[in-house]
Order: C-alpha cells, then sequence, then structure tokens
C-alpha cells in the first residue's frame, strides 16, 4: 500500500475504532501488534461491553424478569411453543409459500438462502407481521440486542451437505465480533440433532478475565492468525480454548417448530454438525448497532426502511462488480424456487 493512499486512508481507519469495525486484517489500526500490546483491542472490548450492560439495563422492561437473567447468565433463549397452534400453521403456510427475491451464499458444502422481509415484502405476508408485533417477540428481540433499532429480518434456508465443498466454515465455533450483538432463529421446521442445530457455548459471551486475556493475546499475532476469519475479526475458538477458558462444552440446540432462539453471538457458538441433505427453514432476525454509543436509540420505523434499502443497493452493486469479473457474487440472485427445494 503506497504512503499516500495510506495518509489519505488514516482518518478513516481512526473514526473505525469508535464504530463496529473489526477485522485486523483491514485495518491497520485494528490489527497492529503494537497497538495491541499497549491494549487498543482490549480496550475496545472493555467499553463495549461496558456500554452494553448499560443499554441493557435501560432497556430491561422490554424483557421478562426470568429471561433477562437466563440471557445475562448463558447468553442465549429458547422459547418453545411461541405462538398458538392455529397462528403457527397460518405463519408457516405464508412462510413455505413465500415469493420474493431470493439470494443464496455458499459456503463450503452448505447453501443457504435468504429473502429480505422489508415492508414491501410484510405487506403481502400479514401472518409474518402479526409474529413481529407481538408483544413478546420484537420488544425481547431489541432487549437482547440492547438497542431500539429494528432488527432485519429474512426468511432463510439452510441446506447442509447440499453441493460439493469443504466442511462449512460456519460449524466451526466462533465468535462473530468484539462485541454483543444479537441474532435470533423462529424455527419453522424441527431441527433435530442431526439436522445441524444452532449451537452455543453457555455463559461465553461474557467478559472475564480469562476471556479478555485470551483476546488479548490473539490480538497482537490476529494477522497472523491463518484461518481465514479471526484475522477478519471474527475468532474462531478449539475445544482446548474453551477449556483454557473455564467455559463447558457446546450445547446443540436441537428444537421443534415454533421454537424461538435469540442468542448474543459474541459468544462462541456454530451450527452444528448435519447429516448430508438436511435443511431447514426460518425466520431469521440480526441486529448490530455501534458498540461504543450508550443510547439505544428510538425505534424509528424509518431507519429499518434505509438498512433495507441499502441491503439491497450493496447486493447490487456486488452483482455488478461480480459480472465484470465474469463470476458470481457472494450472495447472488437464483431462482424463487430454490428457497423452497426441499434438502
Amino acid at each position: 500500500m503506497s504512503m499516500l493512499r495510506s495518509a489519505l486512508l488514516m482518518p478513516v481507519w481512526t473514526v473505525q475504532l469508535f464504530g463496529t469495525a473489526k477485522s485486523f486484517r483491514d485495518n491497520p489500526l485494528i490489527g497492529n501488534a503494537v497497538l495491541n500490546r499497549f491494549g487498543l483491542h482490549a480496550a475496545r472490548l472493555i467499553a463495549a461491553h461496558a456500554v452494553n450492560r448499560f443499554r441493557l439495563a435501560l432497556l430491561s422492561p422490554l424483557a421478562e424478569p426470568a429471561q433477562r437473567r437466563q440471557f445475562r447468565a448463558q447468553g442465549y433463549l429458547v422459547v418453545p411453543n411461541f405462538l398458538p397452534e392455529a397462528e403457527f400453521a397460518a405463519l408457516e403456510r405464508e412462510v413455505r409459500q413465500a415469493r420474493g427475491e431470493v439470494r443464496e451464499c455458499i459456503q463450503g458444502d452448505t447453501l443457504t438462502h435468504r429473502i429480505l422481509l422489508d415492508e414491501e415484502a410484510l405487506a403481502t405476508m400479514p401472518a409474518l407481521g402479526h409474529l413481529f408485533a407481538r408483544p413478546g417477540f420484537e420488544p425481547l428481540l431489541k432487549y437482547c440486542a440492547a438497542c431500539l433499532k429494528r432488527p432485519l429480518y429474512y426468511i432463510q434456508s439452510i441446506k447442509n451437505g447440499y453441493v460439493e465443498g469443504p466442511p462449512d466454515p460456519q460449524k466451526t465455533l466462533h465468535s462473530d465480533t468484539f462485541h454483543p450483538t444479537m441474532k435470533a432463529w423462529f424455527f419453522i421446521d424441527d431441527v433435530p440433532t442431526e439436522g445441524g442445530p444452532f449451537t452455543y457455548v453457555p455463559g461465553s459471551h461474557r467478559l472475564t478475565w480469562a476471556r479478555l486475556r485470551w483476546e488479548y493475546d490473539r490480538s497482537c499475532r490476529a494477522r497472523g492468525l491463518s484461518d481465514g476469519y479471526s484475522e477478519k475479526g471474527s475468532m474462531r475458538a478449539r475445544p482446548e480454548d474453551l477449556s483454557v477458558l473455564g467455559l463447558p462444552d457446546p450445547i446443540r440446540l436441537a428444537v421443534k417448530a415454533n421454537t424461538l432462539v435469540v442468542a448474543d453471538t459474541h459468544g462462541f457458538h456454530c451450527r452444528g454438525q448435519a447429516s448430508p441433505r438436511t435443511s431447514r427453514l426460518e425466520i431469521w432476525a440480526y441486529s448490530r448497532t455501534n458498540p461504543f454509543n450508550p443510547l439505544p436509540g428510538f425505534g424509528f420505523r424509518f431507519v429499518s426502511r434505509i438498512e433495507c434499502r441499502l441491503a439491497k443497493l450493496y447486493w447490487r452493486w456486488q452483482d455488478e462488480r461480480a459480472a465484470k469479473r465474469n463470476t458470481i457474487s457472494s450472495w447472488h440472485l437464483v431462482a424463487n424456487d430454490k428457497m423452497h427445494e426441499p434438502g
């Protein structure tokens, strides 16, 4: 990288220190071994977790006391039989018949298909709209995200062992990023043990002294961690790492349809190992915000509309770039019926 380009980008890299940027590889300040020896990465961790605790306290009325205790203790929640039977049946029919722009991602031997649930899509899906409007649904997700911004919602299908390829990298235990962040799954299908259930290490979301030391050590050599993800800020964890951190074995959350799972994906998690040609259909939700902003926001709906539009613009830009290279983008368009093809 030329000195001129580095000088021009230095203000950008500096501003990124105060946001969600996590890549040790792409930001030379975040990945600077000297700065991290002096505690840059550790300081970002400590500040982000402290702010998150403050925002969780502000948003505590959004969740039941038992849910708050469980989430703080183990980093995830499981709510079975979330909808009454008749409501779930109506929702299931609607999701299985959904039509929209389907994006596909290939990771190893696994296919992921998604339909973004923006306002235009939800206008034709009343059962989904009713799910999101239930008092115990979106407020709970906002509490776990420590943010009043509406999560991004997708219809998602995961197809295990559906294509030839190396092992799915999402099936290795990992932390999404350095700060607490929320993902949720509302399952339309049963997810048995052989179906690759969501897997989580209880309590691994907490910033303990052992976790801080582990993160500090890895940050000092992160640009040399060549697993393809840790150097981008998504730390991978091996069984021996869990032992060093004093953490229990992962739990595989094999659940029935009509179950809601919410997790802080700073904690170590992964897709479970699955039998080939198994699949599941779900509603997937995601929320990430500036980890250093002490205010949880105001929940204005126009913010969600802007995020959905930006996501679509980004995908189309990636499509155009890939087309110029005579290839496909990482999240590329596919025929709508691929979403509902059996695994």
